[in-house]
């Protein structure tokens, strides 16, 4: 059930609201005429909410990095005369994340649950809790190869402050809607609620009979979009991991990776990381440094005496499509993989996961 309605006009006033005391994010167009498509689309630090586009396609790279930077300095330290004394660095000031789609709603759902698991991860926490999420939903794939469907990651209930419903997109994708189309909106948070109707007089209205009827058919029209690219029910994936583990496929598939890392480099749920400390000369100050780290990279899973328990391509692509088919999910409650499909854009030796999972589907 919708909560208000909204014009683009009016959305396009409250997001420079924001602007004058948060750091804003959202998709901005960047024209790649070598690409295809030839326009795609970067979460980037904007000024205005006119250099936002809320009918983009999809976000070449996830919101991920906002809230885990691909480097950051944990604490630094610096030698005394009693020892050394360090100072916790944390980077997090009130940022508004603007158009973000269901699938990576549901991706930084399980970020959130993967930093809150054993200990909770503050550098982490620290950006989460200052962060507004206005999400937009997706009346149509948002591009080719994406099963989000199948991972039941094409809607949304929960893990945003609004969430935007472009009842009257008619137009095709990348186009920016006229001020007058109408969006529904739904609040996920109080926060969410005070920014369209507090202070004054609400910058949206009630929802009416035709905008009800509207979003019913949305929905319905939404549901018909969106087809089914697994063979395999979700439910069903670990079970069929579990008796694929010895199949030939994982060999004769990971004869074209070229363990780039380039899948892990775009996934909005891969967390894994690296630490290292980085000392002066003297040894008397430093800092420790986290950095992005990637399972598909050789030396990932190597250890002292040069042992690599995962030495070989078909072993971390298995150990990838294992973690999110079945292994993330287990150990947190959220899904490993949303079906965004940027792995599967982002290879350059065209390694599918649709077609893996249910290759593996027909060998029984």
């Amino acid at each position: 059930m919708l909560d208000r309605i909204a014009t683009h006009a009016d959305l396009v006033a409250a997001i420079n609201e924001l602007a004058a005391q948060w750091r804003l994010i959202g998709p901005v167009a960047r024209p790649e005429p070598r690409c295809q498509p030839p326009v795609r689309y970067f979460y980037e630090p904007v000024e205005r909410a006119e250099q936002i586009d809320l009918s983009f396609s999809y976000g070449v790279y996830s919101p991920k990095r906002f809230l885990m930077p691909p480097g950051e300095t944990l604490f630094t330290f610096r030698k005394t005369e009693r020892g050394f004394t360090a100072e916790p660095q944390m980077e997090a000031s009130p940022t508004a994340l603007i158009g973000v789609h269901p699938c990576d709603i549901h991706a930084i759902q399980t970020l959130d649950g993967v930093f809150a698991r054993d200990f909770r991860d503050e550098h982490y926490f620290a950006r989460r809790e200052r962060m507004f999420i206005v999400a937009v939903d997706c009346p149509q794939p948002c591009t080719e190869g994406v099963f989000c469907r199948d991972m039941e990651s094409n809607d949304a209930a929960s893990g945003f402050d609004v969430m935007l419903y472009p009842l009257d997109r008619h137009s095709a994708r990348g186009t920016s809607p006229a001020d007058h189309d109408r969006y529904g909106v739904v609040f996920g948070s109080d926060a969410g609620r005070a920014w369209l109707m507090g202070d004054g007089l609400p910058r949206t209205r009630a929802p009416g009979a035709l905008d009800a009827r509207d979003f019913e058919t949305y929905q319905r029209r939404k549901q018909a979009a969106f087809p089914r690219a697994l063979s395999t029910p979700l439910d069903e994936l670990p079970a069929l991991l579990t008796r694929s583990y010895d199949s030939l496929l994982w060999q004769a598939t990971a004869q074209r990776c070229y363990s780039c890392g380039s899948c892990n480099l775009v996934c909005p749920t891969c967390y894994c990381f690296d630490i290292n400390e980085e000392n002066d000369l003297p040894l008397s100050t430093g800092a420790r440094v986290r950095t992005w780290d990637g399972c598909q990279l050789r030396e990932f899973a190597v250890v002292a005496g040069d042992h690599n328990f995962r030495a070989r391509p078909q072993e971390r692509l298995r150990h990838r499509i294992f973690r999110k088919g079945m292994w993330i999910q287990r150990r947190t409650g959220h899904k490993g993989c949303v079906g965004c499909a940027r792995c599967d854009r982002a290879c350059t030796a065209h390694i599918n996961s649709v077609e893996i999972y249910n290759q593996l589907a027909e060998e029984g």
